[in-house]
């Protein structure tokens, strides 16, 4: 099969030769910001058409049947959790799904030996409303749990009573409820929120985030616990330590650093513990000590512990090492450290005094952790006061799995590992180290099976994120196990502005050090190409968010080195991204555009300031999420219109409207996998790849 070239007519897009702006001195025309506007008559029609013509070339594809079997495949997976004690006699709460759920249900065991029975199944309700989290209290007598509309953001908390299964009339204040933490008396619970409508300026709703306090059966307002009074770009998140006797609160700003206090709930004392805004910091109360995680004075991280009288003066338990010390959890009196070890995960266990005792030795070349409102959390847990330990483990090849770890046989035990129908053996995943443009050298991941030939022409799938610190680790999904059955490559760059190798690994493509991510980025491309492994016709860019900025820039500056681009929820007007939700707080991660120095580098790299006509842009596809909250969901429609009426060589350039999604996906599986198989159809019709 080989790709298809035709004459493209797009729906026609008005364009207003007088809307733009001045900034620093430089006018900037903005044709097509009547797109911001939704749900216009005008706007919505013209989203129709383009999804017609897109819907067009990925219907018209062979086999398309046969990628949604490959994909449905490794989608309907039985799912289950490790149970979640909460009660007497045993009871305890699970998280589950069969592999006919298009949701995942909370199940309850009464006590010890009783059968499961379903509490809680967002199956039932109406396709769009999704489960976002369920926090049973201590005495598991109730949950609170967060019920959002169209997408995973926005969660409003309601409280369901266990013995009844009747929700209470209980409406905790504010609004995108998050980091629930019961009162361990199950009084009532802490939890992150957004302020109510006309509680603070029109306009600053999805600022002022802040913990609360909500008391059950309680007419009274929700208390106000802890935020910032004068800063209106922060998140917090909140924790109620194992022992009972403190809430931890932590206020965020963005992902570069937090601020932590402790409250004691015996007398509301407030105890600070992490008090400058310079290092990320993480906190867990053992006995009468803290066992803080934390990059202050080291890059690549380290653990600290002080006591909780005098919570300020840290002590080093665990030094910085030449590999970046992720998350450390104390669990069954001992510590378990993550790190990251050039981009793939490794567990030590230590004694809790620091000392190392072994390590843990996982399945294969994964992860452990996983990306959260809350920063990056281990995937390690249970008490520090027990005998159970649960680990997390993924890769490319095998699907999110739960093991129990025995220590004294040093035994790692599947408790759930997925039937996803991919043979883990048949493929082969490989770490190469590439140079960028300045000679910083880049880690790289290529997954495939290993008796594809060398031939040079590997279709390739090239994916990357590089910002906020967030790491490009081993993770499976459903397409990328479809991907590879049909005889796809996938590649996995590590380029700067991620957290793979620490702070600094980061903060080289901080603000006006972007293009060091942009460079590593092409680097990797060109790479592919040059050491044999693919051409660029058959090489296909994949980013979602940031990493959706990041392959649309790319495009725009080095169209030659793709075959076809697949953009996701991307922010691509980034001299106007402040002005979208709380977007205002990503300056610390991308500059500001009122900043003469930092908007001129904003204006010379955004994707929707730098279309050039005459230059031969690949097949892009631009995914716009139009319940987004996190990313502006009308960049999409405004790079496609701009595209089409000036990128007059190269292309399709198409738009792909997701109307029950929001920033991470759709709100049921069966949702989920349709959006995967167009996106195979996408590269599939692009690189010429026969399905089946």
């Amino acid at each position: 099969m080989t790709p298809v070239d035709r004459t493209w007519t797009y729906p026609s897009a008005r364009r207003d030769a007088r809307s733009g702006y001045t900034l620093h001195g430089q006018r900037f025309d903005d044709p097509y910001a009547w797109m911001e506007q939704l749900d216009a008559p005008e706007t919505q029609a013209w989203i129709s058409e383009q999804e017609t013509l897109t819907q067009s070339v990925l219907h018209a594809l062979p086999g398309r049947e046969a990628l949604r079997e490959a994909v449905t495949r490794s989608a309907r997976q039985a799912r289950r959790s490790p149970p979640i004690a909460a009660g007497p006699e045993g009871r305890a709460f699970l998280w589950q799904a069969e592999t006919h759920d298009d949701k995942l249900k909370l199940l309850l065991r009464r006590h010890e030996g009783a059968p499961l029975e379903t509490l809680l199944d967002p199956n039932t309700w109406a396709s769009n409303e999704v489960l976002v989290f369920a926090v049973p209290s201590p005495d598991g007598a109730f949950v609170a749990f967060g019920k959002a509309v169209g997408s995973a953001h926005g969660a409003l908390i309601h409280v369901l009573d266990v013995s009844t299964g009747r929700l209470l009339p209980d409406r905790p204040r504010g609004t995108s409820h998050a980091s629930v933490a019961w009162r361990p008396d199950s009084s009532g619970f802490f939890y992150a929120a957004n302020p109510d409508p006309g509680e603070v300026p029109a306009g600053e709703e999805a600022h002022w985030n802040a913990v609360y306090e909500h008391r059950l059966g309680s007419g009274a307002p929700a208390r106000r616990v802890f935020g910032d009074d004068h800063e209106k770009e922060y998140w917090c998140t909140v924790k109620v330590s194992e022992c009972g006797r403190f809430a931890v609160l932590a206020k965020w700003d963005y992902v570069h650093a937090n601020v932590i206090t402790l409250l004691r709930l015996a007398d509301d004392a407030r105890i600070p513990v992490a008090t400058g805004m310079t290092s990320l910091n993480q906190v867990q109360v053992i006995g009468e000590s803290l066992l803080i995680h934390t990059d202050l004075d080291a890059p690549r991280g380290r653990l600290c512990t002080a006591p909780l009288t005098a919570p300020t003066q840290w002590r080093t338990l665990i030094p910085e090492s030449e590999h970046t010390l992720q998350t450390v959890a104390g669990v069954g009196g001992r510590l378990y450290a993550v790190y990251s070890r050039a981009a793939s995960h490794h567990v030590r266990i230590h004694a809790e005094d620091g000392t190392w005792l072994r390590d843990l030795k996982l399945p294969a070349l994964g992860a452990v952790n996983r990306n959260e409102g809350e920063g990056i959390v281990s995937g390690v847990s249970g008490p520090w006061r027990g005998d159970e330990v649960w680990v997390n483990f993924m890769s490319y090849v095998q699907a999110p799995s739960v093991y129990r770890y025995d220590y004294d046989a040093d035994l790692l035990t599947p408790y759930h590992v997925p039937d996803v129908g991919l043979d883990a053996s048949e493929y082969v995943t490989e770490q190469v180290w590439y140079p960028s443009l300045d000679g910083t050298r880049v880690s790289m991941f290529l997954v495939h099976r290993k008796d594809l030939p060398r031939d040079g022409q590997w279709p390739v799938r090239l994916s990357g994120y590089g910002g906020f610190n967030i790491s490009v680790e081993p993770r499976f999904t459903p397409l990328q196990a479809a991907w590879l059955k049909c005889g796809g490559v996938l590649a996995f760059a590590n380029v700067r502005g991620g957290g793979e190798y620490g702070r600094a690994w980061h903060e080289a493509a901080l603000k006006t050090r972007r293009q060091n991510a942009f460079d590593d980025f092409i680097a990797a491309a060109r790479w592919l190409v040059s050491e044999g492994y693919t051409v660029p016709a058959r090489l296909a860019s994949r980013g979602n968010s940031n990493g959706g900025l990041l392959v649309a820039v790319t495009a725009m500056q080095a169209p030659a080195s793709f075959g076809a681009v697949f953009c996701r929820a991307p922010t691509l007007d980034m001299l106007r991204f402040p002005r979208f939700g709380y977007l205002s707080s990503a300056t610390v991660e991308y500059g500001s555009p009122e900043d003469p120095v930092e908007g001129a580098y904003l204006a010379g790299y955004s994707p929707y300031h730098n279309v050039r006509a005459g230059l031969r842009y690949p097949r892009m596809a631009f995914v716009a999420a139009l319940n987004d909250r996190t990313a502006p969901p009308h960049d999409p429609l405004k790079m496609v219109a701009r595209l089409q009426a000036e990128g007059t060589q190269g292309g399709p350039f198409l738009l792909l409207p997701l109307r029950d999604s929001g920033h991470g996906g759709g709100t049921t599986l069966t949702a989920l996998i349709e959006q995967d198989v167009d996106e195979l159809c996408f590269y599939c019709e692009a690189l010429g790849v026969s399905p089946g």
